[in-house]
């Protein structure tokens, strides 16, 4: 129930309590006067009186207490309903602060919702102004470079194919843990299933991407969590007040591309991960992004299906088509699709990611 209807409720019980305590005091009157009339009908028996009156000053007292006892058992029951109209006011009241103080967190979480929003808004902002201030010092000069004009993707070594896994979840809502399970049993059943390692970050924070470049050197980086306006929503690490830490795409490019080694691949499993992701491509050579919402059943599914196309040794294009379809052979039909985005020197619909022995692929 609503806060108005248990407000509604409590004026009901309210003015019934006031009508069962007007019908007591009624009762509790009358039974008053009935017993006095009563006495007064015995009182006038005396041994003067004949027979036959004294009879009938009898009936008249006995039908008086008799009405008098009527009147008790009104007040006796009027006693009851208030009893039980207490218990339901004081349930009703209970109900209602409940319900207030529940409304105040979900007032107080869509504060937080929006202060979120509109930092990310204001970090998109930003992200234009850079960007476009970029763009003309670019513009000015005579000959215009990026990073991904001048880095050679290198071709797959033979070694197993290193796929740094981060999720966050700092507003708790997601399902991210269940996701990488069900990445896990289907890479474990993939047919190259020995040729891809997954380092699995839980709560992550911007620092523990970091710290993954530097200790994994992924091939692939995978983010799953909340995200929108060209940022991420990483994790603060906080047990006790969990919040996001937002990272704009400008701030994101530079720390994939701060290390030797930088990742070929960016898999962005989250809302409205598309727009302004081609900044991202200084960094690494394909991301992988959605433009619009996705839900956690549909996110799950696509990972799991897209790692184990990537176990199977099909190309990267192919692996985002089989988990894309997948998504829709499930019924979700929630009118979305993963777009790739690459360099022109990256072949999405042949590029293989994990590299086949040549004694296993001639099998």
């Amino acid at each position: 129930m609503s806060e108005k209807q248990y407000r509604d409720k409590i004026v009901s019980i309210k003015k019934q309590v006031g009508t069962v305590e007007t019908n007591r005091s009624k009762a509790s009157a009358a039974g008053a006067k009935f017993r006095e009339t009563a006495g007064k009908e015995a009182a006038k028996i005396t041994p003067r009186t004949s027979p036959t009156q004294a009879r009938t000053y009898q009936r008249n007292a006995a039908s008086a207490s008799e009405k008098a006892a009527k009147e008790d058992a009104k007040v006796a029951a009027a006693a009851t309903k208030l009893a039980s109209l207490a218990r339901e006011l004081a349930t009703a009241e209970g109900n209602l602060e409940r319900e207030r103080q529940a409304s105040t967190r979900k007032e107080e979480a869509a504060r937080r919702e929006t202060s979120r929003r509109e930092e990310q808004a204001a970090t998109r902002r930003r992200q234009l102004e850079v960007t476009h201030a970029r763009r003309i010092a670019q513009m000015s000069q005579p000959t215009v470079r990026y990073i991904h004009e001048v880095r050679d993707v290198p071709e797959p070594k033979p070694e197993p194919l290193r796929v740094l896994y981060l999720t966050a979840n700092p507003e708790q809502n997601l399902r991210t843990e269940v996701e990488v399970h069900n990445v896990q049993d289907h890479v474990r059943a993939a047919l190259h299933r020995d040729l891809i390692t997954i380092s699995y970050r839980p709560a992550a924070t911007p620092e523990d991407l970091v710290s993954g470049l530097n200790d994994f050197r992924p091939h692939v980086v995978h983010f799953s969590g909340h995200a929108g306006d060209a940022t991420l929503l990483f994790d603060n690490a906080n047990v006790d007040e969990p919040e996001g830490r937002p990272v704009g795409y400008e701030l994101l490019a530079r720390a994939l591309g701060a290390t030797s080694t930088p990742p070929v691949l960016l898999v962005l499993n989250g809302c409205d991960t598309l727009d302004g992701a081609e900044v991202l491509l200084d960094s690494v050579a394909v991301v992988i992004a959605t433009a619009s919402s996705i839900s956690d059943l549909a996110a799950s599914i696509f990972a799991s299906k897209f790692y184990a196309a990537i176990a199977a040794a099909q190309p990267v294009g192919a692996a985002t088509d089989q988990g894309s379809v997948s998504v829709d052979l499930a019924g979700l039909d929630e009118g979305w699709k993963l777009d790739v985005i690459a360099r022109p020197d990256f072949d999405v619909e042949h590029r293989v990611l994990v590299e086949v022995p040549p004694a296993e692929s001639a099998t």
